[in-house]
């Protein structure tokens, strides 16, 4: 009775499978839903998110810089004849150049937020889910034996159907993290 663990982009998640397995072989004798591709709803990378992040995070500090330098330069030059105008113009791109800064330090914060988010959820469902897998153990031992009494396929029909049951309410909740992101589909800076 061998399987073939998938491996997933989280690994905690890549763990869970490991758990399922036999649930899944359980489930695929007896023709219930496959609980192991329920977990590829919940697939992701804080990882990558959390590095996207901070790439994105020191972005943020490279403007602020430029923003510093260019301040002093305005500083400087608004001595010169056509200070109102030039200062007026200065003050606009001096603007633009504190909300890109502001707005990639937001996009950086909420990144690793996002990231937190998903990796408690993905390690939340893996333990869950595990947890059902071994609840079930037994049942699913006798129906890869061959027993099909309907207790026994029942326990492994209903135990799928929990799987799939907690992966759902982990994806529901993810609504609350596309909410945060809809700020991020308009430019946070419109440049004159």
């Amino acid at each position: 009775m061998t399987s073939l663990t998938e491996v997933f982009e989280h690994p905690a998640l890549t763990a869970a499978a490991s758990a399922l397995s036999s649930l899944r072989l359980a489930a695929g004798r007896i023709g219930v839903p496959d609980p192991v591709a329920a977990l590829r709803h919940l697939d992701c990378a804080p990882a990558a998110i959390r590095t996207s992040a901070s790439t994105v995070d020191e972005g943020s500090l490279v403007v602020t810089a430029a923003q510093e330098e260019f301040r002093a330069g305005v500083d400087r030059a608004e001595t010169g004849g056509s200070a109102e105008t030039f200062g007026t113009w200065a003050d606009t791109v001096d603007g633009q150049y504190g909300a890109a800064a502001r707005a990639a330090a937001e996009t950086a914060a909420l990144g690793a937020r996002i990231a937190s988010r998903l990796d408690e959820l993905a390690e939340s469902a893996a333990s869950e889910v595990s947890s059902i897998a071994t609840a079930v153990s037994p049942s699913v031992h006798a129906v890869l034996t061959g027993d099909r009494s309907a207790e026994v396929v029942s326990d492994v029909s209903t135990a799928c159907t929990a799987v799939l049951r907690t992966v759902s309410a982990k994806v529901a909740s993810l609504s609350s993290l596309a909410e945060e992101l809809e700020p991020l589909t308009t430019p946070a800076v419109q440049l004159s």
